[in-house]
């Protein structure tokens, strides 16, 4: 009867404590809900620059062939300046381009290349693009090996990569700079995410009330010694990706740290508007845990992406701050100040600093308020 009691006690107890309901059936479905979405490893269609310098027709047919393959939208460029411009902005993912001997060294059963710059900063796409231009090819010459007569044809077409801002495809030189985004994010968010609820635990809440401290005066205190502490985090991930990984940093300091700072003021946002709606420390640093970490991950593009998963999940990433930053970083580590792949995240990462702000203003009692 004892164990009866204490059991019934028990449950009690986990009726009145919301955390354990959310632990138990919330944050299961949540998790289940990002891994089924999120988790994809196809590689989605290839914007490709074209550069052909052979107008003839067996390069007109091989063009035709990769025009043609679902995996690839493809957009001509007038030369390869113009397509390198392309590929450093973001516009396009991959630039083809096709020599001049082409044709004829397919005409007189020769081994013609093909060369195929990619963004190396992204390894995993420049290698599915890579193997499905090899893909597209081999099916090409099966095609014209049997529509030629017997001897004649090109035994194969060779691709040869070039990746830009990674010439050697180390996958550590990609990976590090967005795992610093996840890792900043996560910091940034945990560290004001327990900041409002203690003062309501403390019950020291209740003097600031009554004092005539404003809203923006509370929320700047709780917001600047955090962003401090977020720039000496980034400090510290910086220097590691630099100096124990060998990670090249191509963008000036102060460049790097300007966006990093746009980017804390978006997550130091998002643990303090936690904070204040909860006002428990342990639910609100359960949920930072969850809202900084698995979405980041799954949702910022370094690791999946974005634009294979389903479009309502791809309308949830534009709130996620890591989607502007991770992009950011490999541009600035990998390839430098490229203001033409950097603008637009830089302005989106600013509406998403005043749009969670704005949020933790409205969400801050108005009491605080003289």
């Amino acid at each position: 009867m004892r164990l009866a009691a204490l059991i019934i006690k028990e449950f009690r107890q986990v009726r009145r404590d919301s955390s354990s309901i959310l632990l138990a059936f919330v944050l299961p479905i949540f998790m289940l809900l990002l891994f089924g979405y999120c988790v994809n490893f196809d590689s989605s269609v290839t914007q490709l620059a074209l550069v052909t310098e052979d107008e003839g027709p067996v390069a007109h047919s091989l063009l035709e062939r990769v025009q043609g393959s679902p995996y690839f939208r493809v957009e001509r460029a007038a030369d390869e300046e113009e397509a390198m411009g392309r590929l450093r902005s973001g516009s396009a993912h991959a630039v083809l381009i096709i020599p001049s001997d082409f044709s004829r060294l397919c005409t007189a059963g020769g081994s013609p290349r093909l060369l195929l710059a990619t963004d190396g900063s992204v390894p995993n796409t420049a290698q599915f693009t890579q193997m499905y231009l090899q893909g597209v090819c081999s099916a090409w010459l099966a095609e014209r090996a049997a529509s030629a007569p017997s001897g004649s044809g090109s035994a194969m077409v060779e691709v040869l990569p070039l990746y830009r801002f990674n010439s050697a495809a180390e996958s550590r030189r990609y990976v590090l700079p967005g795992s610093i985004a996840v890792v900043i994010s996560f910091v940034g968010t945990f560290l004001t995410a327990m900041v409002v609820a203690r003062e309501w635990e403390r019950g020291t809440m209740e003097l600031l009330l009554a004092s005539p401290v404003t809203r923006l005066e509370f929320i700047l205190s709780k917001l600047i010694p955090y962003f401090l502490l977020g720039l000496g985090a980034m400090a510290v991930c910086t220097l590691a990706a630099t100096h124990l990984f060998g990670v090249p940093l191509r963008a000036p300091l102060w460049l790097l740290f300007g966006i990093a700072s746009i980017f804390l003021l978006s997550v130091l946002a998002i643990g303090l508007l936690i904070s204040t709606l909860l006002r428990s420390q342990y639910t609100a640093s359960l949920v930072s845990l969850n809202v900084s970490v698995l979405p980041t991950i799954m949702l910022c593009g370094f690791i999946f992406e974005i634009s294979s998963m389903p479009g309502w999940v791809q309308a949830v990433s534009y709130l996620i701050p890591a989607r502007y930053f991770a992009p950011s970083l490999s541009t600035l580590f990998l390839a430098g100040a490229e203001w033409a792949a950097l603008l637009i995240n830089v302005l989106l990462l600013l509406v998403s600093g005043l749009f969670w702000l704005g949020l933790v203003f409205f969400a801050t009692p108005k009491r605080l308020d003289s």
